[in-house]
Formats: C-alpha cells, sequence, structure tokens
C-alpha cells in the first residue's frame, strides 16, 4: 500500500499533445471544410484539397507576373520565362526537369496569360520528394545561360511568327489589344513585340526574376493524395528558405 501511495510522485509526467497545425480561416464560407491553406514566412500561399481517390497529385505554382507587368522593351518577359524554367538551374542541366519528370512518372506543362504564369506537375504520389525537389530548385537558381538564352530567344521568334505574324486572327488580336487597351498594359502581346524579344539583355532577364518569382509572389496549389499537415512540412522543407523580395 505504501508502494502504491508512492506512484504518483515518481511516475513519469507525459508531455503535453502537439497542437494541430493551425491552418487559415476560408475566405468564403463556401469553400469545402477539407481544403486547408497557410503562409510560410516567406510569403508562399499554400493551398490544399485533398483527394485520395487516387494516387496522384497535382501541382499549380501560379506566379503573379504576366504580360500586364511589363512595359515597352521588356514585353514578352513573363512567356519567356514560361521557356527558361525548364532549360536547367545551378544545378541542372538543360533537360533534367524533363527528364527526372518523366523518370518519376509524371508530366507538365505551363502557361502565361495577361495576369499570370502558372507551372502544372502532375505526378504519383510516390514522387513528392522528388517533384518538390526540383520546383525549389528552379524557383531559386535559374541558370541564365548566355547560349541558352539565345537558343529560346530563337524558339520564341519562331513562335510568335508562326502565331502572329504568319497568322491573321493572332494579327487581329494583337492589334485590337493594342488599340484597345491604350493606356493600360494589357495593350502588350504575352508573346512580346518583336523589337522587344530581340533586345532583352541578361541584366533584364535576372531583374524579372529577382523580382517576380519570389515566394511572397507566388500561390502554390496541391490537389490530390496528399494531406494538409504533410504538405505544410514538405513546402517548409524544400520552400521556406527562399528568400521574399520587396512586392513588386
Amino acid at each position: 500500500m505504501i508502494a502504491d501511495r508512492l506512484l504518483p510522485e515518481l511516475a513519469v509526467v507525459p508531455p503535453p499533445p502537439v497542437p494541430e497545425r493551425v491552418f487559415e480561416k476560408p475566405v468564403s464560407s463556401n469553400v469545402p471544410a477539407e481544403i486547408r491553406s497557410f503562409t510560410l514566412k516567406n510569403g508562399l500561399k499554400v493551398i490544399v484539397w485533398p483527394d485520395h481517390d487516387i494516387p496522384n497529385v497535382a501541382m499549380y505554382n501560379f506566379v503573379r507576373a504576366g504580360g500586364r507587368n511589363e512595359y515597352p522593351g521588356t514585353t514578352g518577359l513573363a512567356h519567356f520565362f514560361e521557356h527558361m524554367m525548364f532549360n536547367g538551374t545551378d544545378t541542372r542541366a538543360p533537360g533534367e526537369f524533363d527528364r527526372i519528370m518523366e523518370a518519376a512518372g509524371g508530366s507538365n506543362n505551363a502557361y502565361t496569360s495577361k495576369d499570370v504564369t502558372v507551372y502544372m506537375d502532375w505526378f504519383a504520389r510516390s514522387a513528392l520528394q522528388t517533384i518538390f525537389e526540383l520546383e525549389s530548385d528552379r524557383f531559386s537558381k535559374l541558370a541564365f545561360v548566355p547560349e541558352v538564352v539565345e537558343s529560346e530567344r530563337n524558339v520564341i521568334t519562331s513562335e510568335r511568327r508562326a502565331r502572329v505574324d504568319n497568322d491573321n486572327f493572332g494579327m487581329l488580336y494583337e492589334q485590337m489589344m493594342a488599340t484597345t487597351f491604350v493606356a493600360h498594359p494589357y495593350q502588350f502581346p504575352v508573346i512580346g513585340w518583336p523589337s522587344d524579344i530581340a533586345g532583352w539583355t541578361l541584366e533584364d532577364l535576372k531583374q524579372f526574376y529577382r523580382t517576380y518569382y519570389a515566394p511572397n509572389n507566388t500561390t502554390l496549389i496541391l490537389v490530390g493524395d496528399i494531406d494538409p499537415a504533410e504538405a505544410f512540412t514538405l513546402v517548409e522543407k524544400h520552400m521556406g528558405k527562399i528568400p521574399s523580395q520587396p512586392p513588386p
């Protein structure tokens, strides 16, 4: 009996329970309850919608940079980065992004609009670590190799020639936008004016990348076989140390 009375004093007090991750409140009551969002200290906004029906994940990276963020002399830069983001980093050679992505069973695409540039990855859940490593790498260590830049400049020149210069509807749409939005940056073609495409400098590219490809100018959306707490851990690990930049 004496031993029983001493047990409470000798017992090890268990640690307090770890509090659950506090996610941000939805901006609307119409948002499904399972959707969670959070913002890292560097300003990166993350939205997660779990769906465990199949073991796949879709990742959408929205960069708030499009035609409206350009001015005469730099038009087309946002679209140019849609190409450059697949063309190597300080640690990976051009083409490595796609090779690693495809080896992991994934696929990707991207598009540029007047308002945003969006990078899309679709992959198996088993490739989560690999894809986060790839995304973190190109959003923090993009390479600006002069030969690669010139090669992509030529690609975009050819793309413009096919979609605008040699296409009646493309030419009409470009002229309509230029005359409709005289005092607004929507006047600029997303693909860029020919003289601007030919004139971008390496410093123009680096400045655009530093300014707009910052975590506080980006929203990352994850949908699929991933839980919000798991997503937070992965994003914090791979993208939490990318420094924020002054708002553009």
